[in-house]
């Protein structure tokens, strides 16, 4: 079963610089303000569609219940979603897919490594031993000579 969200990941993964390339022509031809709306419309179409095999409604609790336990920090994952369409948009065109792919992960793996370290924003902790952090300068090593060569 846990194969099930490495895939998730891989899917995630592949859709990054892929996301980032598409919202940049889109930015060419429509500019930012329309691209994150497009963006947004359709991920929002694309949602409606998913939302039967999403488990919507299972719970018994009310919405507004299951709403007033969500901790403060959750409501920025949207907002760094925005953040994330806007920039890659913005810039993906002017310095490339590798290399806003490579500023995006390297700056993804430092802080989950942090992040993971200390158990922040309801995360299991996982310490940041030597080998982690070994691995976590080669993955940024890794994807800083894809990007340069």
């Amino acid at each position: 079963m846990k194969i099930l969200f490495f895939l998730l990941a891989i899917v995630a993964g592949l859709g990054n610089p892929l996301q980032s390339a598409a919202n940049a022509g889109l930015n060419k031809s429509l500019g930012p303000g329309l691209t994150v709306l497009t963006v947004y419309g359709v991920a929002l179409a694309a949602l409606i569609c998913a939302l039967p095999f999403l488990g919507i409604g299972q719970s018994s609790d009310p919405f507004m219940e299951r709403i007033s336990h969500v901790p403060w920090w959750a409501w920025a994952g949207g907002l760094f979603n925005f953040a994330f369409v806007l920039a890659g948009s913005l810039a993906a065109r002017e310095i490339g897919s590798a290399m806003f792919t490579v500023t995006v992960a390297s700056c993804a793996v430092v802080l989950s490594v942090i992040l993971d370290h200390f158990g922040l924003l309801g995360l299991e902790p996982h310490a940041a031993s030597v080998p982690r952090l070994i691995g976590a300068a080669m993955a940024i090593g890794g994807i800083c000579l894809v990007s340069l060569f």
